[in-house]
């Protein structure tokens, strides 16, 4: 017997707590942020009587827990201009002087950045294209090294829309849903696994505390706790160890992969004292530090900005990391000009799948759905996922609460006609499927 095998059947026959919920979720992100934020507003009446009821404490709402594993959930270190349609959607009157860090897009720029060092990657054609471009630098828009595209493409475009800081944004989300006292949420409590009942998702099991890096429990061992539940919610990202045991044991659909994948990698500064940006400014870029690798630039509220990169994976570079990459994007002139001057707030870099629509996993199961950018929500073409995963969170919630008025099981076949065609029929869907093409 393997040592693996063997801790793994250790940490099985442990005893450990048990508690029954109606409703676990795990992660929390914009999706989750978007299904708590509705299903919050459909569990009780105006007069606060349950307007359905729990099958756990009967008399009172469901009780519904949401687990994120990162110590708090403002976290994130960066900024994102979305539409906001499905954010704004949710709240009509939304005020974003609440909401530390957020701006109305103002201004929107794409900037098509050439080579100053002579260090990139490029073919003979685009190298030829600089030259000529800087051979007719005096009749374009051209300066810093870098020439400004006259227009947004349609697609990119972000009219009307937010700039927030998805930290910021994730704390005062989470602050509205407690505030309903419908919903718990408890950061620093990641989820190890599903759990498993005559094949259907019956809830989840915390992960165990105390232990060494082979999982073997220590003094100060302390068992992960059985959530045992009627619906698992599953909005923990990419790369989330529930989503990914799910789909190790289900597969994909017929057809799909998730082949794609991309690190942002990306800072929080305090820009200088004569920094003239104003907030809502959105740059765009291309062009370098190599030609497949994309740029954002983001001016919130005072003077702090949100910059970073996109490495895909298909960008095969054996000797050039992410963050190297990243020093050199910051220091192009075009860029270099509005950061010279400022302090680094902070820096840090986030997995993003780039399969989109081809990587939709299985939506729905018995006892369990998936949102958010771990469904395929994230729309490659537009470089936009979060109103997507929000959206999808705010379909899989009007879902549940349609199941829950009539008292109707959480099957694969229930949630597939509540939340599954829903999303079908959503912006979310018919974009995704223009994106899949491109």
């Amino acid at each position: 017997m393997s040592c693996e095998m063997a801790d793994t059947r250790e940490t099985e026959t442990i005893d450990r707590q048990a508690m029954d919920v109606d409703i676990v979720c795990v992660g929390f992100g914009p999706a989750m942020g978007g299904f708590l934020t509705t299903l919050t507003r459909g569990l009780t009446n105006p007069d606060g009587t349950p307007a359905v009821e729990s099958r756990v404490i009967p008399g009172l709402p469901p009780q519904v827990l949401c687990y994120e594993r990162a110590d708090d959930i403002g976290f994130g270190v960066s900024g994102v201009v979305t539409r906001g349609r499905g954010i704004r959607q949710s709240f009509p009157d939304l005020d974003l002087s609440q909401i530390p860090l957020a701006a109305p897009v103002v201004h929107e720029t794409v900037a098509y950045l050439l080579d100053p060092v002579g260090a990139s990657r490029r073919s003979p054609l685009l190298r030829l294209a600089d030259r000529c471009i800087r051979a007719f630098r005096r009749l374009l828009p051209y300066g810093h090294e870098a020439i400004e595209l006259p227009y947004v493409p349609p697609f990119l475009r972000k009219d009307g829309g937010l700039l927030l800081s998805i930290g910021q944004f994730n704390q005062w989300i989470g602050s509205q849903v407690m505030g309903t006292g419908a919903v718990q949420i408890w950061p620093g409590m990641p989820v190890a696994k599903p759990l498993w009942e005559n094949g259907r998702v019956g809830g989840v099991r915390l992960t165990d505390q105390g232990t060494d890096l082979q999982g073997r429990p220590e003094s100060g061992f302390l068992p992960g706790m059985d959530i045992r539940a009627a619906l698992t919610v599953i909005g923990d990202g990419p790369v989330g160890p529930v989503g990914r045991q799910l789909d190790e044991r289900l597969g994909l659909p017929q057809g799909h992969h998730r082949r794609e994948w991309a690190v942002g990698a990306k800072v929080v500064v305090d820009l200088p004292e004569h920094s003239a940006l104003e907030p809502g400014t959105v740059l765009h870029t291309f062009g370098y530090p190599e030609p497949e690798i994309f740029g954002f630039f983001y001016v919130h509220p005072g003077r702090i900005a949100s910059a970073g990169i996109f490495v895909p994976s298909w960008f095969d570079s054996p000797v050039r990391t992410s963050y190297r990459y990243l020093q050199h994007w910051m220091l192009h002139p075009y860029l270099w000009r509005h950061l010279s001057g400022g302090r680094l707030r902070s820096w840090g870099a986030k997995t993003l799948q780039e399969s989109g629509k081809r990587g939709e996993p299985h939506l729905a199961g018995d006892g369990f759905i998936r949102i958010g950018e771990g469904s395929g929500s994230t729309n490659v073409l537009t470089g936009s996922g979060v109103d997507e995963a929000w959206m999808t969170g705010v379909l899989a919630a009007e879902g549940v609460l349609e199941l829950l008025r009539v008292g109707q099981p959480f099957t694969r076949q229930n949630l597939e006609r509540a939340y599954v065609a829903r999303r079908r029929g959503s912006w979310v869907e018919a974009e995704g499927r223009v994106a899949e093409k491109a």
